[in-house]
């Protein structure tokens, strides 16, 4: 492992922003505690870079990649603050350098890539949970691609390939985190956290059918029913995120499935491949 280049590890995990709440539901404090297990994990594997692709960073122009080495500052949910969970702190590093090369690979692949730099530019919620939970200690190095919204999950395949080719001519070791929930259906109004539940029994089994598909391996079968899980469970972002990670040949292998549990009515997990064990 140490003398590989390219991808060697992967990661899913959910970036609702309950998962740093001072007063969790059982569930939500299950997601984070995997999380963290994931980030002990991964900064373990001590990877040079980690390409990180968010479903809450949307763009409908292109593929736009986060040109800033350390964006800093606080985040207000738009959907949560009103909630006790939207205000978030965030201070990041990103792997510039690589980026650029990602960037470059991509344009070569006859896709739009466009780079983004300025003070003050809108980090989103994903993006902030999950590297707050994954690396508290900001040892990792990211690289982010935006998640297009009008680009087929064949496409962000396509550019997860490139991040990997990317990382392969470089001579890094690079793992990949896409940050996506499963089920998206929301409870449609105040609960209390202990109240929590998946909103739906049908939202449900489509979740444990692709759950238990992941940890036996079968990723291609995942993507073949990926437009019907997105149709019968409101899947997030038509669940591209895993098309993406896959390109990038992150997902070998069986998952290690860490937790699933509700957040607010949606479905989350936290899942893993090729990861050391934490000691």
């Amino acid at each position: 492992m140490a003398d590989q280049t390219g991808i060697v590890a992967g990661a899913l995990l959910p970036g609702m922003p309950h998962l740093l709440a001072g007063e969790p539901a059982p569930s939500w404090s299950a997601l984070a505690d995997a999380a963290r297990d994931v980030g002990a994990r991964l900064r373990r594997l001590d990877p040079d870079v980690v390409l990180l692709l968010s479903t809450q960073w949307f763009t409908v122009l292109g593929h736009q990649f986060q040109c800033d080495p350390n964006p800093r500052g606080e985040h207000v949910d738009e959907n949560w603050y009103a909630y006790d969970y939207g205000l978030l702190d965030y201070d990041l590093r990103f792997d510039v350098d690589f980026t650029e090369r990602w960037a470059d690979r991509v344009q070569a692949d006859g896709m739009q890539a466009r780079r983004t730099r300025y003070e003050g530019f809108p980090i989103d919620t994903g993006t902030i949970v999950t590297s707050t939970l994954l690396d508290p200690d900001r040892r990792l190095r990211w690289a982010q691609v935006s998640c297009n919204l009008y680009a087929g999950a064949d496409t962000l395949a396509d550019v997860g390939r490139a991040g990997a080719a990317a990382a392969r001519d470089a001579g890094l070791r690079a793992a990949v985190v896409v940050v996506t929930g499963l089920s998206s259906g929301l409870i449609q109004q105040w609960i209390e956290p202990h109240q929590d539940r998946i909103g739906e029994p049908g939202h449900d089994q489509w979740n444990t059918r692709i759950l238990d598909l992941l940890t036996a391996g079968k990723v291609d079968e995942v993507l073949a029913v990926r437009e019907d899980f997105a149709r019968q469970a409101q899947a997030d972002s038509q669940f591209r995120a895993l098309a993406f990670a896959a390109g990038a040949e992150a997902t070998t292998g069986p998952a290690h499935l860490h937790a699933y549990g509700p957040i607010w009515g949606t479905g989350a997990a936290v899942l893993s491949w090729n990861l050391p064990d934490h000691q």
